[in-house]
């Protein structure tokens, strides 16, 4: 069975690197995309099994971006997660909801809490096929 592939989006390039080099050695398989428009891209052809999405990215915001992959039907049940360091301007919960995005993490994230929600997701679309 091939490993899980995460898609982890991030403008931040040193952020995107840590967390790109930490999943990996966790086993994962790990695709990069540093905005929204690559992050589209990268997801409609390399088919993650989980999506860490930044929602402050350079051209298009988190939430667009996550509309734009729950329209694709192969993206419909990828486990979207949020993430931001910008607290006061944090969308609502509602807002990520209806975007498609299942859950929030805020910035700086400690490793040991996105591989668990990692593995949380994860553990949970499998059972669903």
């Amino acid at each position: 069975m091939d490993p899980p592939r995460v898609l982890v989006v991030e403008d931040f390039e040193d952020l995107r690197k840590l967390v790109a080099f930490y999943l990996s050695a966790r086993g994962y398989q790990v695709l990069e995309a540093a905005n929204g428009r690559t992050a589209i891209k990268t997801a409609i052809n390399g088919k993650p099994n989980f999506i860490l999405l930044d929602l402050r990215l350079p051209d298009v915001n988190g939430l667009e971006v996550a509309r734009e992959l729950r329209k694709s039907p192969q993206m419909e049940h990828v486990p979207i997660v949020g993430w931001s360091a910008d607290l006061r301007s944090s969308p609502q919960r509602e807002a990520l909801r209806r975007a498609g995005i299942v859950d929030y993490l805020q910035k700086p994230i400690k490793l040991k809490d996105l591989d668990a929600i990692i593995e949380r997701f994860l553990s949970k679309t499998q059972q669903q096929h």
